[in-house]
């Protein structure tokens, strides 16, 4: 294997996606470059290609930690944010999971009369603690302390008696046949139980998203009532969301 492509590799592990004009950039070559290598690297089973780039195949089913997460595609996270939050009305009184999406979409949030917030993220609650206008309310559990989350049996049980108005969820993967997928089963418990009671169910995920399977499932496609995302979604998963009848929103 070339250098180039050893290169790749380390991006990729070292962020989790990478686009293909981020590699160009990166490695001094064109586009297509990246692509054949993509496509080499891909028939290696060493990387998986999705929409705009490519995951390694590690990330499929292990979770970056929530620190990288926070520092990775954060334009693009901060993008969706600001759409999400143009579907939250004042006094609502919505769900947030514990992902790194959810907070930069509370960062946007802060400003809006009588609202209320459930979650389940550390890092949430702390944003909220200068802003008065937003009452929080945090399920019981324990903490997983390198996510800055709270999970378990408690925290499952008390968010299933929790309805609310829309709830915004992070993902690891969307796929056509294997639906929306996670990598913690304490997470995707969390939520299912926040999912069964919301309203709406919205989904905010990026371009390395699509068309990628992790762990395991928290629903079917058919639950999602609005995706928001930061760019075009593969040919198959906009014909199946538009058969669906599900909003997308995008720049």
């Amino acid at each position: 294997m070339n250098e180039r492509r050893v290169n790749i590799i380390g991006i990729l592990e070292k962020n989790g996606f990478a686009s293909v004009s981020l590699l160009a950039e990166a490695l001094g070559v064109s586009d297509m470059t990246i692509r054949r290598d993509l496509d080499y690297l891909e028939e290696k089973k060493k990387v998986r290609r999705v929409h705009g780039g490519a995951v390694t195949v590690e990330n499929c089913n292990r979770e970056p930690a929530f620190e990288q997460r926070a520092t990775n595609l954060v334009e693009e996270k901060r993008n969706i944010a600001r759409l999400a939050a143009t579907l939250v009305e004042t006094e609502t009184t919505i769900a947030l999971d514990s992902g790194s999406t959810a907070l930069e979409l509370v960062k946007c949030l802060v400003d809006i009369p009588q609202l209320t917030i459930v979650t389940s993220s550390i890092h949430i609650m702390n944003l909220c603690l200068s802003h008065p206008n937003i009452q929080i309310l945090v399920p019981p559990g324990h903490l997983r302390p390198h996510e800055g989350s709270i999970v378990g049996s408690e925290t499952v049980e008390f968010l299933r008696t929790i309805h609310v108005d829309q709830f915004f969820m992070g993902v690891g993967g969307i796929d056509s046949k294997a639906g929306v997928t996670e990598y913690n089963m304490d997470d995707i418990a969390v939520k299912k139980a926040l999912a069964a009671n919301a309203k709406q169910l919205i989904v905010l995920a990026d371009a390395s998203k699509f068309n990628k399977i992790t762990f395991a499932k928290i629903c079917d496609l058919d639950l999602i009532d609005c995706l928001v995302t930061n760019a075009t979604l593969p040919k198959n998963l906009q014909e199946l969301f538009d058969d669906l009848g599900t909003m997308v929103l995008k720049p």
